[in-house]
C-alpha cells in the first residue's frame, strides 16, 4: 500500500519539474514571445563567441520592440532569427 505522504510529495516533486522546465525557456511558438525571451537569454551568456553575436542581439532588441507594441508573433519571429544565429549546427555556428 502507497503511503499517502509519499504519494503527496511525489505529486508536488512533479509538479515542480514541470512548472520548472516551462520557466526554463524551451516551449517556444505559444504565442507569449516571453519563452522565446528567456531561451534567447539562456544562450546569449554562453555563445558571446559566436560569428553572429551582435546580429542577434540586434534582431533580439527589434523582437522586444514588437513584444512592446503588442505584435507578439512578430517577437516570437524575430526571436527565432536571433536564436538560430547563435545555436550551433553540428558543432559549428552560422556565418550567415
Amino acid at each position: 500500500m502507497i503511503n499517502i505522504h509519499i504519494m503527496k510529495y511525489f505529486t508536488i516533486l512533479i509538479f515542480f519539474l514541470l512548472s520548472s522546465y516551462a520557466y526554463a525557456g524551451h516551449s517556444q511558438g505559444n504565442g507569449t514571445c516571453t519563452d522565446d525571451l528567456i531561451h534567447y537569454q539562456n544562450f546569449e551568456a554562453k555563445r558571446s563567441d559566436a560569428p553572429l553575436f551582435s546580429q542577434s542581439q540586434q534582431w533580439r532588441d527589434k523582437a522586444v520592440e514588437m513584444r512592446v507594441t503588442g505584435d507578439t508573433a512578430k517577437c516570437e519571429e524575430y526571436m527565432a532569427e536571433a536564436i538560430r544565429m547563435l545555436k550551433k549546427t553540428k558543432g559549428k555556428y552560422p556565418t550567415e
